[in-house]
């Protein structure tokens, strides 16, 4: 739950005081009983003798804050009415009143007939949720009847919404959506047969009876129900392949008028069409690029949807989250998913692609063709390279790319064809939807792609050879991953190379100081200081990824100080250790206890001394119970900075900190003493913060040797930064506290 004002958010309190407004809010404009309200703050067998009293002093507080929260015309109200209290607002200052109204808006336009209308409200209606309802309430054990009927009630209008689109011949738009839907909430009748029909319409009949073969096993398995007779006779119309599951004659009439209407870029498309299924066939013509169009889309007509085929080139991405996030609270998952989402969809556009479409955790990216040598083909794996990039690092030069966020992996999957394109104008806007079988084709291939990987189709392959290298998946003949991209031809600038360039100062600085380290062998600090939006992140990432794209002469260790209070201090020691050792989430205390052991026998020369430090860095191992955790904080970090002085004699080291100015004291007393603790070796110790480090520590590296501060100015257009900072979420595994 948040207040925002045009100032920002409104600092609510504690959760006592948040949970008394957000259940006034759920009964916006109706008086709530004092004794309604104390049942819902605390369970009845547990309520304090105070209750009424700590009720008073929320509510008087909560008044104070809400009264400071806007203008005082508009400002809501939290007044005293016999036998309660009641919140005083307008319908539009309250997302789920706004939403409710958008719902009997969408629903008396689907009653009338009108199912264009009823997809666009119900769609804005359903825009409004960000996750679970008052997700922070219910983490900490909320459990309102009232916040069960608002979830249903959303579960209810998502399948309003797929009926709309159904009735509209949007089949092909909203099957993926609707199949995850299906998968979590298996026992909602009305959304299978929605699949169901949906899949039928796509000529995948067997899928079809496969859905109600599966509510059918849940329904008889579960509470020993047969489904209900709408479901049975959907069934039987399918087998039977009644005419009334096709499309309505009108809606039929509207597509076919379309097509006739295109215009002669559609007929060109169309008049080359493969066979159905070409998209999975590659046939071996190649794509034929039409007139460019005048507009983004090739067809237009008020309210009618469009289904021309045209040549191009879809990009399939899908960011998958590991058990490193399981921790974090859906509206968290939700806030990474659509930071990752947004970044894919500025990279489509960079690059000259439409972000078509965004479903879960898939984006959907349309590249058309054009004459010239930057096709969509081309443009598209240079698009999906470009994200795979932002989202991972190299963790040496015959090592695949690792992820830049623990537990984040980014997959890519391009393929060139015939895509059906529709563009549907509903009130004077064109609203995209792109389908057919070179989506289906995408989306299989994207199913077998590995995390990390950018893989394509051979016709793909074959358009962007002269530019882009590939290495043949041995697992499908037709499949081929991305290995190098050239630079674009004509001597064009990459998209985002201006930006990149504006820091190729700071680069050569730090580049600097490191072949100094190296050659002096001896310790350095460098400070990198810029608040959010700066481009700090981005530049500790570069500086990242040029170091571990050259050969094995430097190792590079790095993280990201936890938020105050969500870690421990050793948290990032504990990361960094783990990288060194090659010690992943997915490991048992005895696998991470032997490779720690290996890795540090190598390190020391001898069992004996490998067994000694081991001993005092096992605090440092996420899996090591913590009853065998128990050393002082201290002491683990003067063990982990004699460690660090071995691996650094071993090999040239580089460690990178970010948001330094959030560790705990002990933790920079450390950092700030590592280049006189770890004398005569070659360690470089880069450290991104803001300014609050220099409040904290007014004379951090101030006056000594062998350090460096650099302090960023604002780039434009630098969003990247921004984006990496919503995804630098502590990392659970790493909590070794």
């Amino acid at each position: 739950m948040e207040v925002e004002t045009d100032s920002g958010l409104v600092k609510l309190g504690g959760t006592r005081q948040r949970a008394a407004l957000a259940f006034l809010l759920l009964h916006a404009n109706r008086v709530v009983p004092t004794s309604q309200l104390l049942d819902a703050l605390w369970p009845t067998d547990r309520a304090p003798m105070t209750a009424r009293k700590i009720l008073q002093n929320a509510v008087w507080r909560l008044r104070r804050a809400l009264s400071h929260a806007a203008d005082p015309e508009d400002a809501p109200e939290l007044v005293t009415r016999a036998p309660g209290y009641m919140v005083r607002v307008r319908p539009d200052q309250v997302d789920l009143l706004v939403f409710q109204q958008r719902v009997s808006e969408g629903r008396a336009a689907l009653t009338a007939g009108d199912p264009l209308t009823a997809s666009r409200v119900l769609r804005d209606a359903l825009s409004l949720w960000q996750g679970v309802a008052l997700a922070d309430l219910v983490e900490d054990g909320t459990a309102w009847p009232q916040l069960t009927a608002v979830q249903e009630k959303r579960l209810d209008v998502m399948e309003d919404r797929f009926e709309a689109e159904l009735a509209c011949g949007g089949h092909h738009a909203v099957l993926r959506e609707l199949e995850a839907f299906v998968e979590a909430e298996p026992l909602r009748e009305r959304a299978s047969q929605q699949l169901m029909i949906a899949l039928y319409r796509c000529g995948r009949q067997a899928e079809a009876l496969d859905v109600y073969s599966r509510v059918r096993a849940a329904l008889v398995g579960g509470l020993g129900l047969e489904p209900g007779r709408q479901m049975q006779l959907l069934q039987q119309s399918v087998l039977t392949q009644d005419p009334s599951l096709d499309l309505p004659a009108e809606v039929v009439t509207r597509r076919e008028h379309g097509r006739a209407t295109a215009g002669p870029a559609t007929a060109g498309a169309t008049a080359g069409r493969a066979p159905e299924g070409s998209g999975a066939r590659e046939p071996e013509e190649e794509v034929t690029a039409p007139e460019p169009a005048p507009a983004a889309w090739p067809c237009e007509a008020v309210g009618e949807p469009l289904n021309p085929r045209q040549p191009a080139t879809i990009l399939m991405l899908r960011f998958q989250l590991g058990a490193e996030f399981d921790h974090l609270p859906p509206k968290d998952v939700d806030r990474v998913l659509d930071a990752v989402s947004q970044l894919a969809r500025e990279k489509i556009e960079e690059f000259g692609g439409l972000a078509a479409a965004s479903i879960g955790s898939v984006q959907l990216g349309y590249f058309a063709h054009a004459p010239g040598p930057e096709h969509g083909a081309d443009r598209a794996v240079r698009a999906g390279a470009a994200v795979r990039d932002c989202l991972s690092i190299p963790a040496g030069p015959l090592t695949p790319l690792a992820p830049v966020v623990r537990g984040l992996d980014v997959h890519a999957a391009v393929t060139t064809g015939e895509a059906v394109v529709c563009g549907w104008t509903v009130a004077g806007t064109v609203r995209p939807w792109i389908g057919g079988d070179l989506v289906d084709a995408c989306q299989d291939m994207l199913d077998q792609t590995p995390g990390g990987e950018v893989q394509v189709c051979d016709r793909t392959r074959r358009l962007t050879e002269p530019v882009i290298t590939y290495h043949h998946v041995c697992t499908s003949s037709s499949t081929w991953q991305v290995r190098t991209v050239g630079r674009l031809p004509d001597g064009a600038d990459e998209p985002g190379a201006a930006q990149a360039s504006e820091r190729e100062c700071e680069l050569d600085l730090m580049r600097g100081l490191l072949r100094r380290t190296q050659h002096r062998s001896t310790p350095h600090l460098i400070t990198v200081l810029g608040e959010s939006g700066l481009g700090k992140t981005r530049l500790l990432m570069e500086f990242r990824r040029r170091l571990t794209a050259e050969p094995d002469s430097v190792r590079v260790l790095a993280g990201a100080v936890p938020r105050p209070g969500s870690g421990s201090p050793l948290s990032v020691p504990a990361e960094m250790f783990a990288a060194y050792c090659g010690i992943t989430g997915r490991d048992t205390e005895e696998e991470a206890l032997r490779k720690a052991g290996t890795a540090l026998t190598r390190l020391t020369g001898s069992e004996k001394g490998a067994r000694a430090m081991l001993s005092l860095l096992r605090p440092l191992i996420a899996v090591v119970p913590r009853s065998h955790r128990a050393l002082p904080v201290h002491d683990v970090l003067a063990a982990w900075r004699d460690f660090l002085t071995e691996a650094a004699r071993e090999q040239l080291l580089v460690l990178i900190w970010d948001d330094l100015h959030q560790a705990d004291d002990i933790v920079l007393e450390t950092v700030e003493q590592l280049t006189q603790a770890c004398a005569d070796v070659p360690l470089l110790n880069v450290v991104g913060a803001r300014a609050q480090l220099l409040e904290r520590r007014p004379d951090w590296a101030g006056g000594r040797p062998h350090t460096m501060t650099i302090s960023l100015a604002p780039v434009d257009g630098d969003a990247l930064d921004r984006l990496l900072k919503s995804l630098l979420v502590p990392d659970g595994s790493a909590d070794v506290a």
